[in-house]
């Protein structure tokens, strides 16, 4: 999970059920790094995400061979901004403020498809 909000990062934490590994960061460039080491199952990216912004993060993801498979949860501030998620290669979009059991449910459905 990578933003730079506190709200969604709680969520991310406490939302899940026991046995969900969730790694987080608020800068994309932090996110970049954890990703060179371990490629994760799904990856969510907000679009607030400090330095390199999450749409930059989600196109500079596809460049690594090992995370070209990796499904992105982008999370919007407004819905216009759909497209470019798209564009980003996210697999799925929510708008915020969003509810926990829908980021868990996304997620996990990403991770089993």
């Amino acid at each position: 999970v990578v933003s730079e909000d506190p709200l969604v990062l709680e969520e991310a934490e406490f939302g899940f059920p026991a046995g969900v590994e969730i790694e987080s960061a608020t800068d994309a460039r932090v996110a970049i790094q954890m990703i060179k080491k371990q490629v994760p199952d799904v990856l969510v990216v907000d679009i607030q995400t400090g330095s390199a912004g999450g749409f930059s993060l989600a196109k500079e993801m596809r460049q690594y061979l090992g995370s070209k498979d990796v499904p992105i949860l982008m999370l919007l501030e407004r819905s216009q901004d759909a497209w470019l998620a798209g564009q980003a290669g996210a697999a799925r979009h929510r708008v915020k403020p969003l509810k926990t059991s829908d980021l868990v449910a996304d997620v996990l459905e990403l991770a089993t498809t």
